[in-house]
């Protein structure tokens, strides 16, 4: 079990454990919380679904679970909350490696090699929620006060109050008649671009930096428009508002903290990308000058420094925890090449990956 808590340690996931007999649910390492017992609700209430395939991607409105049948009786489920802000590696990792985190979590658990079936993915919210029929008309009222709660809990942080509100706008209408006559992707689209400006209009009125919040609604319409086509309409809308839930969120924390500890969190909060002082120093809004003296001050070492250790430090967990090669690593870490992994490896523990990877257990039999 301490190595599937490392593994989900890595992805920022929480491990909840499920007796499909006995409907008995524990945790590794943590406490449950609102959010983690409204997954436990929406799993008990399906585990036969559970309990029919070996491996299940699920959607909540509030998060993704990944499920996997470990013996007849146990499932472990590893749930990926969407209102954290270390959501990156659920982007980067988890939702594009559904069946290998899968069959990690298998072998780790029993000692064999995992049954090689594909991912079963099954929405949450639709078993969940209501359905409306296709001929309901779009309610104005409905949808201006489901928005305007989204838009509270965006500004003041409310993350259950957020949850919620989805939930009211996923019983809502927001298809049909509102989408072009003749294109309905462009439609779904248009939708997403009003959308998206209504959130960003909303976040500079409470005081969110204009340029930043143009850039980041720039992004986001880029996103929507390089889009072919979108296969979970809904989810998306998700997606979009915990993105301004968590820069709001962000914001509001960093703007009360010392400079050399917003460059920690910022840096522990995106381990997975490619990242400079330029970037930095946008993202934060600082002078790019004042960083390093900043840091180095308080942690005796350079960003890039830092950078490295940490990425370094993700490696070994994901070495230590997973099947991944070296090259999904470097990938999931953004190293540039898996050379350039390795020597930074090499140069930072004094052993190569492969080396690491081989003989931890060896040096640790107490793991």
């Amino acid at each position: 079990m301490k190595d599937i808590q490392k593994l989900a340690d890595v992805l920022n996931a929480a491990v909840i454990l499920l007796n499909s007999n006995t409907h008995a649910v524990s945790y590794l390492d943590n406490q449950p919380t609102d959010t983690h017992n409204r997954t436990i609700n929406l799993i008990l209430a399906n585990i036969k679904l559970l309990s029919n395939h070996q491996y299940q991607s699920l959607n909540s409105p509030w998060g993704h679970i990944l499920t996997c049948q470990i013996t007849n009786n146990l499932i472990i489920c590893f749930s990926f909350d969407y209102s954290e802000p270390t959501n990156e590696l659920i982007a980067m990792h988890s939702l594009s490696n559904l069946k290998s985190i899968a069959q990690i979590v298998y072998k780790l658990y029993n000692g064999k090699d995992a049954p090689d079936t594909d991912v079963i993915i099954t929405k949450f919210s639709d078993k969940q929620l209501v359905k409306i029929e296709n001929n309901q008309p779009f309610d104005a009222t409905l949808f201006f006060n489901a928005e305007t709660d989204i838009i509270k809990a965006i500004i003041y942080s409310h993350n259950e109050q957020l949850t919620s509100a989805l939930e009211k706008l996923s019983y809502i209408k927001i298809i049909g008649e509102r989408f072009a006559n003749n294109n309905f992707i462009r439609g779904e689209k248009n939708t997403l671009i009003s959308y998206i400006a209504v959130l960003n209009r909303a976040i500079i009125q409470w005081g969110y930096p204009v340029e930043s919040a143009f850039r980041l609604h720039n992004d986001l319409v880029q996103e929507v428009e390089l889009s072919s086509q979108f296969s979970d309409f809904f989810q998306v809308i998700r997606e979009v508002t915990w993105r301004y839930f968590n820069v709001i969120k962000n914001y509001r924390v960093t703007n009360f903290l010392p400079l050399h500890e917003r460059i920690h969190q910022y840096i522990k909060e995106h381990i997975t990308e490619s990242m400079t002082l330029d970037d930095i120093a946008t993202r934060l809004n600082a002078s790019k000058k004042l960083l390093n003296p900043a840091f180095k001050n308080e942690y005796g070492i350079t960003i890039t420094q830092f950078i490295r250790q940490v990425k370094i430090d993700a490696a070994k967990e994901l070495l230590i925890a997973s099947d991944l090669t070296l090259l999904d690593i470097s990938n999931l870490l953004s190293f540039s090449t898996t050379t350039y992994f390795v020597k930074t490896f090499k140069e930072i523990t004094g052993l190569t990956p492969k080396y690491f990877r081989q003989h931890f257990f060896d040096q640790h039999p107490h793991l």
